[in-house]
């Protein structure tokens, strides 16, 4: 009796540890100061050393062609092989983290699209000359609710309002509601 009760404990506590290891297995806990969201887009405008980066502050992953993907543009001064750029939801799990040079989707670690909402991010930015650039910022998924996107009076800057050439350009192509 008394080795079946321990063979049984030891069998509930290897279970609730595994079962701990799979909840815990997101790599990147959001342990930075980046918890809140500004409503400016992350933008640093060209200075002598030709340095400028841009992130729109929200997109709308839905599969209409428009807007369905997060884009970073920078110039040709920043390393963009040693830039990182990481996505956290509200609880501080992340849910990207790649080089400047990667898309975010609006999917989750998982493979799952993340709900509409606000997320912190963290850019690290490498110059190419080895100045490091380290900046909090926020990006929103959009959803429509019927046929338009409520903002909330909110402005946000989507991809498609960004020319990387000639800056920002109105109006975005998606359906902001009046």
């Amino acid at each position: 009796m008394k080795r079946t009760v321990i063979l049984s404990l030891c069998i509930v506590a290897l279970a609730c540890v595994v079962r701990c290891a799979k909840s815990s297995s997101n790599p990147i806990k959001n342990l930075a100061t980046c918890t809140t969201c500004p409503v400016d887009p992350l933008e640093q405008t060209p200075d002598t050393a030709n340095l400028w980066y841009y992130i729109p502050t929200a997109f709308t992953p839905n599969g209409d062609g428009v807007n369905d993907v997060l884009r970073f543009w920078y110039s040709s001064r920043v390393e963009a092989d040693s830039s990182v750029i990481t996505i956290w939801d509200k609880n501080g799990n992340g849910v990207f983290k790649g080089n400047i040079n990667q898309i975010w989707d609006g999917r989750d670690l998982h493979g799952s699209l993340c709900a509409a909402g606000h997320y912190p991010l963290y850019m690290q930015l490498m110059t190419k000359t080895g100045v490091h650039i380290n900046q909090c910022g926020c990006v929103s998924v959009l959803a429509y609710k019927g046929t338009c996107i409520y903002t909330g009076g909110i402005h946000y800057v989507l991809p498609d309002e960004l020319d990387t050439a000639t800056g920002f350009t109105y109006p975005t192509y998606d359906h902001l509601c009046p």
